[in-house]
């Protein structure tokens, strides 16, 4: 299109642009319509402006121009005024548009750690697996003297064990039970791998009631009961956090445990009749014991491959270690697939045909 095709175009509409022919501020000003006469000088401005190119024949005296058979309008700007003796309710608004909206965040991860371990097990931790999360708390009994940098710590007060899970549990429910899905809680002594357990939730509904986790049974006690053992990591769904919630303090008064896994576990079967299990709508959570003075590099077997936790890992080397050897396995697989496609008779035949 030509310019002065554009111009011819647009020419009706420069006074109001340039801020020509009108009489009047726009600024906080509200727009309104009025029908008929008007004695406002911005409303003649507008019209002998241009902006309202078929009213140019309109008579101010008399209604409509002839031969018109539809009402004309007029704008009528109205400065904007605030009683100051009414009484404005301010308007309250979400910070994110994702609240308001109600979309929940897949998972949020939380860690069990103790004060002798939070700068060494906890720290590694953090350096390996925690930026995979979308958010990841590391919750202990007491704060240590000096805190590790870009780590969100929650110390509650207390160091028995039972106490810290009570807490954990309950914090997690009051600060984030309406903010996400799946709810993951490990010991700082496993090693998670972040993208499989990412996808494992991904298949997973959040609608029910779960809790998943390595099956463990309680001793001494009823043999189809199980909870599901701390050092291997477990998922909570929201709906079971939620349920859960009204029965933690009388699951703390009456329930007696050392283990605080086995503890969380005990409240859940006695409050709503679940146990821990290992495979849900055919997603298995695979787990991997790692013997004492296991070599990561020589571990090979599908168990250890495919595993979406490790346990128990003794110091933070190992830790890396761990890490090392599931980043590389990880690109193993990528690589393989992407020679799979590259061999594909699909992909060969788009090559062809370019």
């Amino acid at each position: 299109m030509r310019l002065s095709s554009l111009l011819a175009l647009f020419r009706p509409a420069l006074p109001l642009i340039l801020g020509l022919s009108l009489g009047c501020s726009l600024s906080l000003l509200t727009v309104t319509w009025t029908q008929g006469d008007t004695d406002e000088p911005c409303g003649d401005g507008l019209v002998n402006g241009g902006l309202f190119a078929g009213n140019q024949g309109h008579n101010t005296k008399g209604g409509n121009r002839a031969g018109g058979g539809n009402e004309d309008f007029q704008p009528h700007i109205v400065p904007y005024y605030r009683d100051p003796n009414k009484l404005h309710k301010k308007v309250f608004r979400t910070r994110y548009i994702h609240t308001e909206l109600g979309i929940r965040e897949r998972l949020l991860v939380g860690i069990l750690t103790s004060r002798a371990t939070l700068t060494t097990l906890a720290v590694s931790v953090n350096r390996t697996v925690a930026h995979h999360f979308h958010k990841t708390f590391f919750f202990t009994g007491v704060r240590s003297p000096k805190l590790p940098h870009g780590m969100q710590v929650v110390a509650h007060g207390d160091d028995r064990p039972v106490w810290l899970m009570y807490e954990t549990v309950r914090y997690l429910h009051q600060h984030f039970g309406g903010d996400y899905d799946w709810f993951y809680l490990a010991q700082d002594d496993t090693y998670t791998q972040a993208e499989r357990l990412s996808q494992l939730v991904s298949h997973l509904s959040a609608g029910q009631d779960l809790y998943l986790g390595r099956a463990e049974e309680f001793i001494g006690g009823d043999e189809r009961a199980r909870y599901c053992h701390g050092g291997y990591g477990y998922l909570l769904s929201r709906s079971l956090l939620a349920r859960l919630q009204p029965h933690l303090d009388t699951c703390r008064n009456d329930i007696l445990s050392v283990r605080p896994d086995e503890w969380l576990g005990r409240c859940i079967i006695d409050s709503l009749g679940l146990s821990c299990v290992e495979v849900h709508q055919e997603m298995q959570y695979r787990y991997f014991e790692l013997g004492k003075n296991a070599d990561p590099e020589r571990e090979d077997s599908a168990a250890f491959k495919n595993a979406f936790t490790v346990h128990p890992v003794s110091d933070p080397t190992l830790m890396y270690r761990l890490h090392k050897r599931f980043s590389q396995i990880e690109l193993e697989r990528t690589n393989l697939q992407i020679q799979q496609l590259q061999a594909s008779p699909k992909l060969s035949l788009l090559r062809s045909n370019y």
